[in-house]
């Protein structure tokens, strides 16, 4: 019976580790995913709250004001060169686009959208304004693009693509949804 007891016992080394690894491969493959998932909604949430700040933040700024916007939409205030939203590796202050416009349509469809001059002053938008003027800024549209140009028509750019860290992805980079945020402009660095 003893003989019996040590062939089992021995025939079984090693089965708890096999089956450990077959059910830990499983659970960490989960709690990966979970993870992941996690930093997908996060990045999604991040990119409607970045437009967001910088609409919010360019309306009462004038135009040129509009880096010290990008950083602080990203969280990033008082800093200098590329800076990244904090906890999002995917976004930062260089794919923030905001954009003038003088109708709601053309903000819309991201068409025709007004440059000032480095010399042009929120005064001299306000004189436009009061005159009628099609260069007078109503609206402040931003949205964020992995375009390399700044200055492409918005509805042509690239989406902000989300970067999954698992090597065995068919595909691993997603585009995150584009979040377009269009405000009326209010004192645009008036007072």
């Amino acid at each position: 019976m003893a003989h019996n007891d040590i062939n089992f016992s021995r025939r079984q080394r090693g089965a708890s580790a096999v089956e450990f690894a077959f059910i830990a491969a499983m659970f960490f493959a989960l709690l990966f995913g979970i993870v992941e998932f996690g930093r997908l909604f996060f990045n999604i949430n991040s990119v409607q709250e970045i437009t967001r700040r910088a609409a919010r933040e360019q309306v009462v700024r004038w135009v040129s004001a509009t880096d010290a916007v990008q950083r602080e939409a990203v969280l990033q205030p008082g800093s200098t060169g590329t800076v990244y939203y904090p906890g999002a590796i995917d976004i930062n202050n260089t794919q923030v686009r905001l954009s003038f416009y003088n109708t709601y349509a053309d903000a819309a469809s991201g068409t025709s959208p007004i440059s000032y001059s480095g010399s042009a002053t929120s005064q001299s938008n306000f004189n436009n304004c009061l005159l009628g003027n099609p260069t007078c800024v109503r609206f402040v549209r931003a949205t964020l693009s992995n375009s390399a140009n700044p200055n492409t028509l918005i509805s042509e750019s690239s989406p902000v693509n989300f970067n999954v860290f698992a090597a065995f992805m068919p595909s691993n980079v997603f585009p995150l949804p584009n979040s377009t945020v269009i405000m009326p402009a209010e004192a645009l660095g008036l007072l």
